[in-house]
């Protein structure tokens, strides 16, 4: 059976954030269209994978964000329900005026040839303005712009559907279609440098980690290690920017520890001491403050903590410099090294995205 639509989305993107979005998404249309209705995820680079449920798909969702313009597979994915959009087939008159319906997951330039995502309904909106991955990640999954936006995109749906184009044989599917041309994204309020990671919409996560004068280095450790997130697509958080402008820290450490879909406690002497609110003399406030919300989410989810608070060890120091609290001694910890000399393969970074990325597996 053929899928009603199928959802497009690069490697980079929260999958968490992708699969509820898809999930509303089906609902939303099968509501609409008043049956049951069948869809699929096509995450980008699974190859031949995906070319099956593309070429049968009655519509494509593409999740448009930099990192989709960026992933040749969902290039690929791309190119090849264009190509059977013209596509006509023998003793057959050419395909409907069908078309893909795209999501503006986060503001981006499309390549040549590619139509910008469209406005819905207000474009002066935070969908319009931001993208529909903001709109969740700032205004959650209760809001009345999500719930608008989804019924818009479900309506959108519906149309391409009643337009769908023939499946394509095996035969007929162009080898390899062509991945997207160069794209550009659209430049924030203050411009990267050209080395600096692209914005990014993976799983949000918020790095608590304590600065002291007696732990030199360990500051700049830490940066690095957001850096080397960001560059495998995970949104890391830190204070190193919002530092550049007044705060009033309170506020700004509650706000991102809400938000966090994740929260990585750094291991070191002064953040141990300060967690476990042992530093007396308006000393290591901010670490105090974090550590009591670490500690408010231990004792309210005893049994599932560890999938949110992510223990991380860096050099120089050890397990014995991680907070301790009950149930602590036998959980989870990753020892990571993200010094440009460290061994990738010696450290446990890969295995900490693809955790983030992936998230807890649901309860059965």
């Amino acid at each position: 059976m053929s899928n009603f639509f199928i959802t497009s989305f690069a490697q980079a993107e929260n999958e968490n954030y992708v699969w509820r979005f898809h999930g509303d998404l089906t609902r939303a249309v099968r509501d609409r269209s008043g049956h049951e209705i069948v869809t699929e995820i096509c995450r980008g680079g699974r190859g031949s994978a995906n070319s099956d449920l593309v070429a049968r798909a009655g519509v494509l969702v593409a999740l448009c964000s930099p990192s989709y313009y960026a992933d040749p597979g969902c290039g690929r994915d791309w190119a090849l329900f264009q190509h059977r959009l013209g596509f006509v087939p023998a003793q057959r008159g050419p395909a409907p005026a069908a078309t893909p319906v795209l999501v503006r997951w986060l503001p981006a330039e499309p390549p040549a040839g590619l139509p910008r995502a469209p406005v819905l309904t207000d474009p002066h909106d935070v969908y319009a303005r931001k993208g529909l991955f903001t709109v969740i990640d700032d205004l959650g999954w209760n809001s009345g712009e999500y719930a608008t936006a989804l019924q818009e995109l479900a309506e959108r749906v519906c149309a391409g559907y009643k337009n769908r184009p023939p499946d394509l044989p095996a035969a007929d599917r162009p080898a390899p279609p062509q991945a997207f041309p160069a794209a550009h994204t659209v430049p924030g309020p203050r411009s990267a440098s050209p080395s600096a990671p692209p914005p990014q919409s993976g799983p949000r996560v918020f790095l608590s980690y304590a600065h002291a004068a007696a732990q030199p280095g360990h500051a700049d450790s830490v940066l690095a290690l957001a850096d080397l997130l960001k560059r495998r697509g995970i949104n890391a958080r830190t204070d190193h920017e919002a530092a550049q402008e007044p705060q009033i820290w309170r506020l700004w450490m509650q706000e991102e520890l809400d938000a966090a879909d994740y929260i990585l406690t750094v291991a070191s002497p002064e953040y141990r001491v300060r967690a476990e609110q042992r530093r007396r003399g308006g000393v290591g406030l901010g670490v105090t403050w974090e550590g009591s919300y670490v500690l408010d989410e231990v004792y309210e989810n005893p049994q599932t903590w560890v999938k949110r608070v992510i223990r991380v060890i860096l050099p120089p120091y050890g397990r014995d410099d991680l907070p301790v609290f009950p149930g602590s001694a036998s959980a989870t910890y990753y020892r990571i090294d993200p010094s440009p000399a460290a061994a990738p393969a010696h450290d446990q970074l890969d295995a900490l995205v693809r955790y983030l990325k992936r998230g807890p597996r649901p309860s059965p």
